[in-house]
């Protein structure tokens, strides 16, 4: 999945010379609620906020020539706090919106058809498992995973390698290509803000041999210089790939 061109491109002309970026860039938006807790402000004002700032986060993303983003919009175990979940459904909702209407991206929409009827975000069901696995047509691949969970993504691609081909069907490249990220790069480098350092089931198969950066900032204060530290960190390591 890591594609014939390898695991990183080179940065777009005008950004940074020549310095390596990650083809498939992953990021936990953590902090809205505590952003918002912090001002004295709704929640929903944080989550807007979040909303705008990934909007940003992947303009910069699109400057400097990374392929695909997966943003950890909702996850299931997120879904299941019903107390909270109106305000993070209508941030979500905000999300979609901003990041969609921002430009001539390839969105696509990660989880579970199921699990988004249940929530009631049918019209994101209908754009689950869109374009996930088509050709990089040079357009940066934005994937928001909505009702997501790592580990859930792989029992349902192993359930249906067993229901398609049996037990004897059942190996690692069959689970790969029945993942919704196949044919899109492995995940290089994985983003967590709001200083948490954990991935909490988040790309569980892709990031395999992703590198993690953990900053500080609560997600809506995630800013440029925040972003060049990060690819600054991303391109100065010696990656191993798991040796």
């Amino acid at each position: 999945m890591s594609g014939a061109d390898g695991p990183v491109r080179q940065a777009a002309d005008g950004y940074s010379s020549s310095r390596a970026v990650p083809r498939h860039l992953g990021i936990i938006p953590d902090g809205n609620r505590r952003w918002a807790r912090r001002r004295g402000v709704p929640a929903r004002v944080g989550y807007r906020r979040g909303a705008d700032r990934t909007v940003q986060v992947l303009r910069w993303c699109e400057e400097a020539g990374v392929e695909t983003v997966t943003v950890w919009a909702l996850s299931l175990d997120n879904a299941a706090k019903r107390q909270e979940l109106p305000v993070m459904l209508e941030g979500i909702t905000a999300l979609v919106d901003s990041v969609t209407a921002a430009g001539a991206w390839d969105v696509n929409v990660l989880g579970s058809p199921d699990q988004l009827n249940a929530l009631g975000l049918t019209e994101l069901s209908d754009r689950s498992r869109g374009s996930t696995g088509s050709t990089y047509d040079g357009r940066l691949r934005v994937n928001l995973a909505v009702a997501y969970d790592g580990r859930e993504e792989i029992v349902a691609a192993a359930r249906a390698v067993l229901a398609e081909s049996g037990a004897d069907g059942l190996d690692s490249a069959a689970v790969g290509r029945r993942l919704e990220h196949w044919g899109q790069p492995e995940c290089d480098l994985i983003l967590r803000t709001s200083g948490e350092q954990r991935l909490s089931g988040f790309l569980l198969w892709q990031s395999l041999t992703a590198e993690l950066h953990f900053s500080p900032e609560q997600w809506p204060d995630f800013d440029r210089a925040a972003f060049d530290a990060m690819l600054s960190s991303f391109a100065g390591r010696e990656r191993r790939f798991g040796a």
